[in-house]
């Protein structure tokens, strides 16, 4: 039996090097594909796969609170197939209420340029990320594809 395995690796990069921001993010992702979730001959993966719904915790504390903070998402290829689509979604404000976090509560697709990916203002603790993948196929060579996905923090 052949296995399809999808990894995703984290990054974090902090932009602003002048100005301190605690960032902390905890989470991977590597999901194994057997042929046995093909529920009957003929038919293909299913269309999505998800991850749990707190994959990956993200948490930021800046020295000076009161900026806008600005959260991109990119991916960098390892081995990836172009007919993959990896998307990514922020689950909820987090455990200490965070009610000035705005955007990513939908999926969006991570692409190799670093897309916007929510904003907010003051410190946030234990944001989780899901993330999605589609275009899984069997008509895509049996093999292991990776992508490492990076953070940029900047305010």
């Amino acid at each position: 039996m052949k296995n399809l395995i999808f990894t995703a690796f984290l990054i974090i990069s902090n932009t602003l090097f002048s100005q301190t921001i605690d960032i902390t993010v905890i989470g991977s992702w590597m999901k194994t594909i057997n042929a046995s979730d093909i529920s009957e001959a003929g038919n293909d993966y299913p269309a999505a796969y998800t991850s749990n719904t707190n994959q990956t915790i993200m948490t930021i504390n800046p020295k000076n609170s009161s900026k806008l903070i600005y959260v991109f998402v990119k991916k960098t290829d390892i081995d990836w197939n172009n007919n993959l689509n990896l998307k990514i979604k922020r689950n909820s404000n987090g455990t200490n209420g965070n009610s000035s976090i705005n955007g990513g509560i939908i999926f969006q697709t991570i692409t190799n340029i670093d897309t916007n990916f929510f904003t907010c203002t003051g410190p946030f603790v234990n944001v989780p990320f899901q993330y999605e993948i589609t275009g899984i196929s069997v008509l895509l060579p049996v093999q292991n594809y990776s992508t490492t996905i990076m953070f940029t923090v900047m305010h």
